[in-house]
């Protein structure tokens, strides 16, 4: 690869230096560390853990400090489960643990399992006790804190770490940017931006980060100009700029983006997918339009299903949902025999789709067989499934058995229940 000049990223440095570490071969692992600190990669997390890996498996005597290290290692590249697993193998090897040691496994921990139980004053808590000097404890709390939109706490944390004598890193200024896009905060992304270029934080995650507060304001020049700037683009960056492109109507330039994916063989992933099947009501008439490559939506949404290497029950049910909106009832439900044939268990949103589907195409006995199978499963019809159990029956003139499954009901109907059992009489004139 180096005689090819092909260039290396940090997970093909992370894998050299795990094979390097299996050998024991540490001549070979210096000059790989002299090459990761050539390009950049000295500080990048996934190219630490693996450097400290090399490290720890060659050591005769591992101390206390180096357990330590290698567990807060696993914690700065948020692998929590790895981190556990250490400390219990330091256990197991009778090396007695420290303060320091329980502060690097509890910390983030703690944090996570109180903040699952939506406990976010015990995971401040547990911050400002036993991990104020530990920069994953903030890191994943600012995170938390931003996915669920609390857009004040996360910031008031940012600042906090910084007068604790913590310098945020990558992981918490793209948090803290994310906190601002998903409440549409555009001065403070602004201000947060300004900061990253002053501490020449400008990694891709920032920069993804910045490109989806600019989406969300509707700056989509500005979010391109950054998209523009990445060099070596990860299939987030493309899935980036594609959501943010739909999301403020530029179906052109989204399908324009998507089209160079294909091209290029770029991978796609399940967001690749979902911006696809969005695109659905104007990809035929931009591609007539503009010439695109790709084909019409459901075709092109499969080849992007296709070429996924693991398919979850999200992009199966996805798939279903995007043939059932085209009226190809008949492509869902072998979709959905398929996925069950290769073990996925379907989920509630998957017989949604599956059910909306035959809803909308009238197909009443496959209706009924899909939503009598939802128990095979374990999933209880929620009102939703119900409402489309009526609208299914409605449609068709077979208003005494959709009253017959309202009656069922194992809670009160709600009004939208009752609206499609009213438009079916509107309909068939009882």
């Amino acid at each position: 690869m180096l005689h090819n000049e092909i260039r290396i990223n940090e997970f093909i440095f992370s894998s050299v230096l795990r094979a390097c570490a299996g050998f024991g071969d540490l001549g070979i692992g210096e000059k790989v560390h002299g090459k990761v600190i050539k390009c950049g990669f000295d500080i990048d997390a996934v190219v630490e853990t693996s450097l400290l890996e090399r490290i720890f498996v060659n050591m005769f005597n591992q101390s206390v400090a180096s357990w330590t290290a290698m567990i807060s290692c696993y914690n700065r590249g948020g692998r929590f489960k790895e981190a556990l697993e250490v400390f219990v193998e330091m256990l197991e090897s009778k090396v007695e643990s420290n303060t320091v040691t329980m502060m690097a496994v509890l910390g983030p921990t703690l944090i996570e399992l109180y903040a699952k139980c939506g406990q976010f004053r015990y995971c401040e808590n547990v911050l400002h006790t036993i991990g104020k000097r530990n920069i994953v404890s903030w890191n994943m709390l600012i995170s938390l804190y931003a996915s669920r939109g609390l857009l004040l706490e996360a910031l008031a944390l940012f600042v906090q770490m910084q007068t604790q004598g913590l310098i945020p890193d990558s992981f918490s200024l793209s948090s803290s940017i994310s906190a601002c896009a998903n409440v549409g905060f555009l001065q403070l992304g602004r201000q947060l931006h300004g900061y990253a270029i002053k501490r020449h934080i400008l990694d891709e995650f920032v920069l993804n980060s910045l490109i989806d507060v600019y989406s969300k304001c509707g700056l989509m020049d500005l979010a391109y100009l950054l998209f523009d700037r990445i060099q070596f683009k990860s299939v987030v960056a493309w899935n980036s700029m594609i959501c943010g492109f739909c999301q403020n109507g530029n179906s052109s330039e989204a399908i324009n983006l998507f089209d160079q994916m294909y091209l290029n063989c770029l991978d796609m992933n399940e967001v690749t997918f979902l911006a696809a099947i969005r695109l659905a009501p104007r990809w035929d008439i931009l591609k007539r339009e503009n010439g695109f490559t790709t084909n019409s939506l459901p075709m092109t949404a499969q080849v992007v299903f296709d070429s996924m290497l693991e398919r979850s029950v999200v992009s199966w049910s996805v798939m279903i949902a995007g043939y059932g909106m085209h009226g190809n009832v008949d492509a869902s439900i072998s979709l959905f025999t398929q996925m069950v044939r290769l073990g996925i268990k379907p989920n509630d949103i998957t017989f949604m789709n599956i059910l909306s589907a035959c809803s909308h195409a009238g197909y009443v006995e496959e209706g009924k067989f899909y939503f009598n199978l939802m128990k095979d499963f374990g999933v209880d019809p929620s009102s939703e499934h119900f409402a489309c159990m009526v609208d299914l029956l409605s449609r068709v003139g077979n208003l005494s058995e959709a009253y017959r499954i309202i009656k069922s009901m194992p809670f009160p109907a709600e009004a939208c229940i009752w609206g499609a059992l009213l438009n079916g009489c509107r309909i068939h004139r009882e």
